[in-house]
């Protein structure tokens, strides 16, 4: 008899420890993060000059996942005629500075008459000139400036879509 009721205790013991390492722990979850991958933007604009005013427009943009290998865009300052690219957050800080060299002035490389090679710049009234710029988070306006001798002047706001 009192086997039996060692077995029956013992029994019971190893059920109650078989239910109990069979239930499920729930993952505490303190705070929700939203991780977001890394975002490239591609920007296509239009220069125009007519007179001495340039005017920028934007021909469209992409925002797409990726991460850039290498920036091709300066950060060094920016010389007189070359552009600024800025990205701005929400509130208008800035995030990071790009210089864009001239894209009204064209250096071209050729071979003249007598077989050397030769260079030449051209002033163009109209081009059209592309950024690919890895986005910082938070990001929200693009703005381009141009550089002049007196001031900076302001061309475009584009707001990251």
């Amino acid at each position: 008899m009192k086997i039996l009721h060692i077995i029956k205790i013992t029994f019971s013991l190893v059920f109650i420890f078989c239910l109990f390492s069979c239930v499920g722990k729930k993952p505490i979850i303190t705070e929700e993060q939203q991780i977001t991958p890394p975002q490239l933007l591609f920007l296509n604009y239009k220069i125009e000059k007519v007179a001495d005013t340039k005017t920028v427009s934007l021909i469209n943009q992409i925002t797409t996942d990726g991460k850039l290998k290498a920036t091709i865009l300066d950060k060094n300052n920016p010389t007189t005629g070359d552009l600024e690219c800025i990205i701005l957050d929400k509130d208008f800080n800035s995030l990071e500075k790009y210089s864009i060299k001239n894209p009204l002035k064209k250096t071209i490389e050729f071979i003249n008459d007598s077989g050397e090679f030769e260079k030449k710049i051209l002033d163009l009234d109209n081009a059209q000139f592309s950024l690919k710029l890895q986005l910082p988070p938070h990001s929200a306006f693009v703005l381009i400036n141009e550089i002049t001798d007196r001031e900076i002047i302001k061309h475009v706001t584009t707001k990251i879509e």
